[in-house]
């Protein structure tokens, strides 16, 4: 019988091991590079959810033996799941039933989003038959060295991200996502860089904002919205410029092509497809870029 409870420090190691193992037999199997490079990289993640969402980290046990591990990131109306795992090996059950779990999570949200890696038809059986639906569909996109745009093709609308935008970044993120992503924002700032899109009139709103954060081995861009594709384009330029020759990595949307033109024309390239789906109500923004970290939708 399969066990589902909450996930507390002393279970980190543990949990650690199967993101690590699951994604990499996962990735490595179809060419890919997986998202946990080391067991510290799964480890820190899961101590950061500890921190960040402590009732929505889940862990699921056979015979006392850890054997899942599954996230949710309640935002009011919006609950996030993700990212979520067994142990391979492990008996049959072991992600529904953390579903089943983070869905009790979520259980207050109208709107319940994850994402699919559309290369795992397990895993887009199991969320269909939960009722999960394709909203969305998000190439990851990889790039190997950031190339920056020339000088005179920057958008002089676009400026870097000053600590007094926040509150209306929050704002504006809540109207066009339909997410209290206010504590996901915070961290961001405090843990980052950004830039926004903003007129040059006095006064005049922000059009757009975008997240990155400059790791040790690549720079993790997004999450980011914007009133178009044009305008987000113009804010990834702003990364180009600022982190020219950097590695970077991308969770983009397919309904922004003029977007993912640009990401192309910056050195990305797709390294593999996957799914956004939903369960519940979904209006998405006009243009965006999905968050890695925190992986709050």
């Amino acid at each position: 019988m399969i066990q589902v409870g909450r996930m507390g420090q002393a279970d980190v190691d543990a949990a650690a091991g199967i993101l690590f193992d699951a994604f990499g037999a996962a990735y490595r199997r179809r060419g890919h590079a997986p998202p946990f490079p080391t067991r510290e990289s799964a480890a820190w993640l899961c101590r950061a959810y500890i921190d960040l969402d402590p009732e929505g980290c889940a862990l699921a046990r056979s015979a006392s033996e850890v054997v899942g591990v599954g996230f949710a990131h309640p935002r009011g109306a919006v609950t996030s799941i993700g990212p979520l795992a067994s142990r391979p090996g492990a008996p049959a059950g072991v992600a529904r039933a953390l579903m089943g779990e983070l869905g009790d999570i979520a259980a207050g949200s109208t709107s319940v989003r994850l994402f699919q890696d559309s290369f795992n038809p397990d895993s887009f059986g199991l969320y269909t038959r939960l009722g999960y639906v394709v909203s969305d569909v998000a190439p990851y996109l990889l790039a190997e060295r950031l190339d920056p745009p020339a000088a005179t093709a920057r958008d002089p609308n676009v400026r870097p991200l000053v600590a007094e935008d926040l509150p209306a970044i929050e704002h504006y993120d809540r109207s066009r996502t339909g997410a209290d992503r206010r504590r996901d924002l915070a961290l961001l700032a405090s843990t980052g860089g950004g830039f926004v899109y903003q007129g040059a009139a006095r006064g005049e709103s922000i059009s757009g904002y975008l997240f990155f954060r400059a790791l040790p081995a690549r720079v993790v861009i997004g999450p980011a919205v914007a009133e178009s594709a044009d305008m987000l384009a113009a804010l990834v330029d702003g990364v180009a410029a600022s982190l020219p020759g950097r590695a970077a990595v991308i969770r983009a949307s397919a309904a922004a092509p003029a977007l993912l033109r640009r990401a192309f024309d910056r050195g990305f390239l797709v390294d593999h497809l996957g799914n956004l789906m939903v369960r519940g109500s979904y209006v998405p923004p006009p243009a965006q870029l999905y968050a890695l970290f925190p992986e709050s939708l």
